[in-house]
């Protein structure tokens, strides 16, 4: 005679649950997981967020702005302009890096490196004065001028020298336009900057400076008001207005000419 068969769902061999049932399916009560999450198709509450869905991510699915800016300047480059300490390497970094495509160049970087002796910018505009560094600001530009595809950090007064623009208007120009409040304390304890130096209060020399230069950045083709945000925010700011300028000044695109007539160029 075989054993009984036992039944695995007899409350012989079932611990009582603690907690009232919620769920009914075939006659059984049953309380689900905690754990489980909610269907999203079904569920009242917001899904948690996705990383995939960041844009800044490099795993992300969806298409960074900054990165579809690239294709559309078809090589052409950001020259960044704007006061010291507004952020303009910083921002043009992250710009270039979030573009993929784009290479960043600092020209006071370039300068350094330039300099005999390992000299700062500090020590040469003290031994040489302004006027003499302002002209190998203008060689290093002229020198940048002939790479495509970079984003361009500049110096602040590069927009000083007239010739210079004839090549900053060969790229798009972003005049980062700052909070001077923000800027003084940012660099409230930076000895680095020759036209800071002596005892005048920096935001009374900050202020002196851009006025003297503020209807020269005008000149830029965009700009954007910056205050006390982060570099990404300002970054997706110079991206935003990037685009609508492309969009309001689209570039003209070469057509065949037609039989026995001259080329014609048509507006994207």
């Amino acid at each position: 005679m075989s054993p009984p068969r036992l039944n695995p769902i007899h409350p012989k061999f079932t611990k009582p649950n603690p907690l009232p049932p919620s769920h009914s399916v075939g006659g059984f009560d049953y309380q689900p997981d905690d754990d489980i999450p909610d269907n999203p198709l079904t569920s009242s509450k917001p899904p948690p967020p996705n990383p995939l869905d960041d844009p800044t991510s490099p795993d992300s699915l969806t298409p960074d702005p900054a990165r579809l800016l690239s294709p559309r300047l078809g090589g052409t480059n950001l020259y960044l302009i704007g006061l010291m300490g507004s952020g303009k390497s910083a921002i043009a970094q992250t710009l270039a890096l979030r573009m993929g495509s784009y290479t960043f160049i600092d020209t006071d970087q370039v300068i350094t490196n330039l300099l005999p002796d390992d000299k700062s910018i500090a020590e040469f505009f003290e031994e040489e004065g302004e006027e003499e560094f302002r002209k190998i600001e203008t060689q290093v530009l002229a020198g940048v001028h002939g790479y495509v595809r970079c984003v361009v950090s500049t110096g602040g007064g590069i927009v000083c020298a007239p010739q210079n623009w004839s090549k900053l208007q060969t790229g798009i120009v972003v005049f980062l336009d700052p909070d001077l409040d923000v800027i003084a304390s940012r660099l409230e304890n930076d000895t680095t900057r020759p036209l800071l130096a002596g005892s005048t209060p920096i935001r009374e020399k900050l202020s002196s400076i851009m006025s003297t230069r503020r209807k020269m950045y005008e000149q830029a083709d965009v700009t954007v008001k910056i205050g006390g945000e982060g570099v990404e925010q300002v970054v997706d700011m110079v991206v935003r207005e990037c685009h609508k300028f492309i969009d309001e000044n689209p570039p003209k695109q070469y057509q065949q000419p037609e039989e026995g007539g001259e080329s014609k160029e048509s507006k994207e």
